[in-house]
């Protein structure tokens, strides 16, 4: 991390327009656990660490109509920072991203990236109700 802004993380798309990311973020230099939801306009919200962790864990859990956003410094504990909306049963891309946007670059590593199926009895329940 080099300029502000900069940036890496998990990214949840729809489209351009509909996604959330969240991850680290540099901004007026400090680092925070950040994230921006996105459905045709931009909502931020940050969480300043007290010092650069060695490593971050992100986690986004998909429940019907939200995604619960998570971060851990243990990969143990891990704290909910956000809870935000997503269209029911819409399909997805989840992927890494990282971003300079007023920057020139910089190296970003990720390590033991997953995406895991997990089964909720609420959204089975809601497919089963609406096919």
């Amino acid at each position: 991390y080099k300029a502000r802004f900069d940036q890496m993380g998990l990214m949840i798309r729809v489209d351009h327009q509909n996604y959330i990311k969240t991850g680290v973020e540099f901004v007026d230099g400090k680092f925070n656990v950040s994230t921006v939801v996105t459905n045709q306009k931009s909502d931020w919200s940050v969480l300043p660490l007290e010092k650069v962790p060695p490593f971050i864990w992100v986690k986004a859990v998909r429940r019907l109509d939200a995604v619960e956003i998570f971060y851990s410094l243990d990969d143990k504990n891990y704290i909910m920072t956000r809870n935000a909306p997503l269209q029911d049963n819409t399909p997805v891309m989840v992927g890494l991203m990282a971003a300079s946007p007023d920057g020139n670059g910089f190296e970003a590593k990720f390590e033991a990236f997953k995406v895991k199926h997990l089964p909720d009895q609420r959204r089975l329940e809601w497919l089963k109700n609406h096919q």
